[in-house]
């Protein structure tokens, strides 16, 4: 079977590991993606050679719902797929375009979404959401809620609830027992050895709720002295987190890592004791997965996260959720964790074991390859 996949993420080599699993498990395997995607330029990896690979350059390069690819249809028909796994929104430019190129060579034709609220789109994008929904032969969705969206929206074929991309185990995994290794992480990282962390990983923007941890931490200043908060990334909120932590006293016991390359965050994960996801539901966003979660679960960090979204599915038994927007319910989550050493290790091994068995590429690989083979037998 023959199973061309487009879809721009894929310029991150961490994210073509499900490709190359996917290509030694019997299918013959192709992508297509961008040579660049916004600022990201295509990430060459030895695994490329097990797949077969084009770049091809796009109009609107860095516009989520807007781009298209350049010679498509020449590069589809060169690789000849019986099935094309488009992992893009239904209702993009791009999923259009390659939804016609599927038509016009006899593939049946899969996407992939996101999208868990229900909401109408002007044209041309609700024309084009419309004849995808129509013709596409299944669906992978990220998220229970986006499996609801479909449905309401009149999708009738299968649908699949598959992550995009897994973990990349290896390169994440920690040993849940292995505290001296985390000590080591931290000096090599510059982080203080004796100090309890807790990080929040992702963009400063205001829907994630950093401000929750900011105001948490304030709360823990002296029922967990040891307590730090360890910040990786930046973004628009920046300079008001900064001032509020200033405000609420506690600018001192924060690690700010503004510009992490993405080779380290494995390796800051690995450092943490706890890894907490505060997100904010709005009126047109709530947390769709959360893919820091699964991958401090397989560096051995525990996980905290907000009752947002997808998050307390993600996380289960394995982790605790407090209710969204409520520091003293997060201050009380750190407290229960750092009060038990018995806890702490059973959600670090229950985490790390969840990563592997449910989240690792392996995983995620066998479920796109259960959902292509019952495409193909439609």
């Amino acid at each position: 079977m023959r199973v061309l996949t487009i879809s721009k993420p894929y310029v991150a080599a961490a994210y073509r590991q499900k490709l190359s699993i996917l290509a030694s498990s019997g299918f013959t395997v192709g992508l297509i993606c961008p040579p660049a995607w916004g600022s990201q330029r295509f990430e060459p990896d030895a695994s490329d050679s097990h797949y077969w690979l084009r770049q091809l350059p796009i109009l609107a390069n860095g516009r989520n719902h807007f781009h298209v690819y350049l010679g498509l249809a020449q590069a589809v028909k060169e690789f000849r797929p019986d099935i094309i796994n488009c992992e893009e929104e239904h209702y993009s430019l791009v999923t259009r375009q390659c939804l016609g190129v599927a038509q016009s060579v006899g593939a049946k034709f899969i996407f992939h979404t996101w999208q868990n609220i229900l909401k109408s789109y002007p044209p041309p994008f609700a024309w084009m959401e419309r004849r995808v929904l129509r013709d596409a032969a299944a669906a992978a969705t990220g998220n229970d809620e986006a499996t609801q969206v479909l449905r309401a929206k009149g999708f009738r074929g299968p649908i699949a609830e598959i992550p995009q991309m897994g973990v990349h185990f290896a390169k994440f995994a920690a040993d849940p027992d292995d505290l001296g290794l985390r000590q080591q992480i931290r000096s090599r990282l510059g982080l203080r050895a004796d100090a309890f962390y807790v990080a929040f990983v992702g963009r400063l923007v205001e829907e994630k709720g950093v401000d929750t941890m900011l105001a948490a931490l304030a709360q823990l200043t002296s029922r967990v002295p040891e307590l730090r908060l360890l910040i990786l990334g930046s973004g628009p909120e920046q300079d008001k987190l900064t001032a509020l932590a200033k405000s609420l006293g506690v600018a001192h016991r924060i690690d700010w890592r503004a510009q992490v390359p993405s080779p380290e965050v494995a390796s800051y994960l690995q450092a943490t004791d706890i890894l907490c996801l505060p997100s904010l539901t709005r009126s047109n966003w709530k947390e769709q997965f959360g893919r820091v979660l699964v991958e401090a679960m397989a560096a051995s960090a525990i996980v905290i996260g907000s009752s947002s979204g997808e998050i307390p599915r993600v996380i289960g038994d394995d982790g605790l959720v407090f209710q969204e927007g409520d520091p003293a319910a997060l201050a009380n989550a750190i407290v229960k964790t750092f009060d038990s050493p018995e806890l702490r290790l059973s959600l670090r091994r229950r985490g790390h074991q969840k990563a592997r068995i449910q989240f690792s590429n392996d995983a995620i690989a066998k479920r796109w390859s259960e959902l292509w083979q019952l495409v193909a037998a439609l």
